[in-house]
């Protein structure tokens, strides 16, 4: 969840100043390559990193609850805990790197729109354009979806199982709790922006 926050708080510290000073001036200031290809970074790249991490923190949690021996010992933590980790942020700065400061095509700013002509010209590309909208975007919408509603399935039928260990019990009630909390706030804005991407497609 600490990812999650580093990652929201750097979207909400660079994206909402550009979005602010672009609607007081009406134009992207300053006007250069550099800053759209960092704004294009925040708002697509760390977006869907966030929506990635956000997929892993739901089946992580599943993992947590109802697997927590394997979180207990020294190399299966790593692997299951840190290794993932740090893989996905790897791949999502490593990708959205690629694709936006070194694109296969030749981005066009227009300064006079928000967010310099609103996405990087690989999107157009095929293969990158429906990776990153289906593996990157819609891919761990759905992940959220099935791992939150599992949890709730499987809470629900273990419920009766452990009535008689009641701090396990508040444990995983706390930590279910907090899942589906932040998953129903995430996913309100994010499926029907998921549907209409698909049906883009």
């Amino acid at each position: 969840m600490i990812v999650i926050l580093i990652i929201g708080l750097i979207i909400e510290l660079v994206d909402i100043p550009f979005y602010l000073k672009f609607l007081h001036s009406g134009i992207v200031q300053p006007s250069i390559p550099f800053i759209c290809m960092l704004w294009w970074f925040i708002d697509l790249g760390l977006y869907n990193g966030f929506t990635i991490i956000m997929a892993w923190s739901s089946l992580h949690r599943y993992l947590f609850i109802f697997h927590e021996k394997i979180f207990m010992q020294g190399k299966k933590r790593f692997v299951f805990h840190y290794l993932p980790l740090i893989i996905l942020l790897l791949y999502i700065l490593i990708f959205y790197i690629y694709v936006i400061i070194f694109p296969p095509c030749k981005n066009t700013f227009d300064y006079a729109l928000p967010v310099c002509n609103n996405y990087p010209c690989y999107l157009d590309n095929v293969v990158l354009g429906i990776w990153d909208s289906v593996v990157n975007g819609i891919l761990p919408i759905f992940i959220i979806c099935i791992f939150s509603v599992t949890i709730l399935i499987r809470v629900h039928y273990q419920k009766r199982r452990l009535v008689n260990q009641r701090n396990q019990w508040r444990r995983q009630r706390k930590m279910m709790i907090q899942l589906i909390s932040s998953s129903i706030l995430y996913l309100i804005p994010n499926i029907p922006l998921s549907l209409l991407i698909l049906a883009h497609l």
